[in-house]
């Protein structure tokens, strides 16, 4: 078996690992990247075109640093690249007032400083003619949300990462990291590699990893949809992104869906929190039931009138989620020069340039400017669990 040495490797190198992959490559380092697909592939969690960007976030104002420090690295990978990544259409949350995540919108904006407008009724459907906005409804725009092109974007940083001296190793199944003396080794099915330095950020490949860390990583495929339009005026670029929560018609709060502006000049993409069953693995292709297609074909009937509510367009991604929907970033007890980045659970591409930069902030200086704190990947252990090995399948 061939055995190859860098200084660091990185086991995945979907989202954050080729974002993790250009901030190493460009701080000087050898990097090694290997992956079970192709590097890029097609079934990684950055498949189906586009991701909402968003500074005003429900999910919590500590999220704000990252964010912050993501789109400014989104800036500069479009400089490199010179290619537009982060398209800021703006985006327009639509939720019922009474909705809990209304609170959590408003304390995000508010105590990070950030920019917003609050309607509602005829000011609200004046704005936003393309929405069917009930009196009960209240919309929050966040002048700095958008829109990603995703698979562009990691391209390019692998473009980018490639040109510093990167190597990129894709078709092969990590089994394992362990303690090699003072360095590590990353033993796969086609070679064992030696480094200083170790990023496990496998995606919805993390289970092993995550078992070993004391959690079940949940891997659940999503049907993402692309709709015709009726109304030509729904294809025009400055469309702001727009995020709706449907409780008020009687759906559980995980009832959101979200639209992006035209790529192709006639469809708009739509997708909606509607997940297939657990799956173990997504390294086969899956099948989807056309049941799966009801809720978002209803969420477009009844809120979006200028499409046709028949997609023409259906593709699966898929995310692996933790219990609390929260990442694991973090050093491993016991292995300080193991950084394991996973289980971003749905909403780790918006940040995914940042998530990749403290990864490489951790891997080579133990700590970051960045507060992840709240994304400890031990939090799941016993206080004096230390590791000597994970298993990565």
């Amino acid at each position: 078996m061939t055995t190859l040495e860098t200084d660091v490797v990185i086991v995945g190198v979907g989202s954050v690992g080729s974002m993790a992959s250009w901030q190493l490559a460009s701080r000087g380092q050898r990097v090694i990247g290997v992956d079970r697909f192709s590097i890029p592939g097609p079934f990684s969690g950055y498949a189906g075109e586009s991701r909402v960007f968003r500074k005003i976030y429900a999910e919590g104002g500590h999220y704000t640093p990252l964010l912050q420090r993501a789109q400014d690295l989104w800036r500069e990978l479009e400089k490199i690249s010179g290619t537009r990544l982060l398209n800021t259409t703006g985006a327009v949350s639509i939720l019922n007032e009474d909705n809990p995540r209304f609170a959590s919108l408003m304390a995000a904006s508010k105590d990070n400083g950030l920019d917003y407008e609050i309607l509602r009724g005829d000011e609200a459907r004046t704005k936003y003619p393309d929405h069917v906005i009930k009196d009960t409804d209240v919309t929050i725009f966040d002048p700095e949300g958008g829109y990603l092109k995703s698979e562009r974007a990691v391209t390019a940083a692998l473009a980018e990462a490639t040109r510093l001296g990167a190597q990129f190793l894709g078709n092969r199944k990590a089994h394992s990291v362990e303690a090699y003396g003072d360095r590590y080794i990353v033993r796969t099915d086609q070679e064992e590699i030696i480094a200083s330095r170790v990023i496990v950020s496998q995606g919805t490949g993390a289970g092993a990893v995550c078992k070993e860390l004391g959690v079940h990583l949940s891997v659940r495929p999503q049907v993402l949809t692309w709709f015709p339009a009726v109304d030509p005026s729904m294809c025009r670029e400055d469309l702001p992104v727009f995020l709706r929560r449907a409780e008020d018609a009687g759906r559980s709060d995980r009832a959101l869906f979200y639209g992006f502006p035209s790529a192709d000049g006639w469809t708009v993409k739509v997708a909606g929190s509607v997940y297939m069953d657990e799956v173990e693995s997504m390294e086969k292709p899956l099948s989807w039931d056309p049941q799966y297609l009801d809720p978002i074909r209803a969420w477009v009937k009844e809120f979006i009138p200028g499409l046709n509510p028949e997609p023409v367009r259906v593709a699966l991604c898929a995310d692996g989620y933790t219990p609390d929907d929260t990442g694991m970033l973090g050093t491993v007890p016991g292995m300080e020069g193991v950084v394991v980045a996973a289980g971003f659970s749905g909403h780790g591409f918006k940040m995914a340039s940042a998530l990749g930069a403290v990864a490489a902030d951790l891997v080579l200086d133990g700590t970051t400017a960045t507060d992840v704190s709240f994304m400890n990947a031990s939090r799941f252990l016993g206080p004096d669990t230390q590791l000597t090995s994970l298993a990565l399948s």
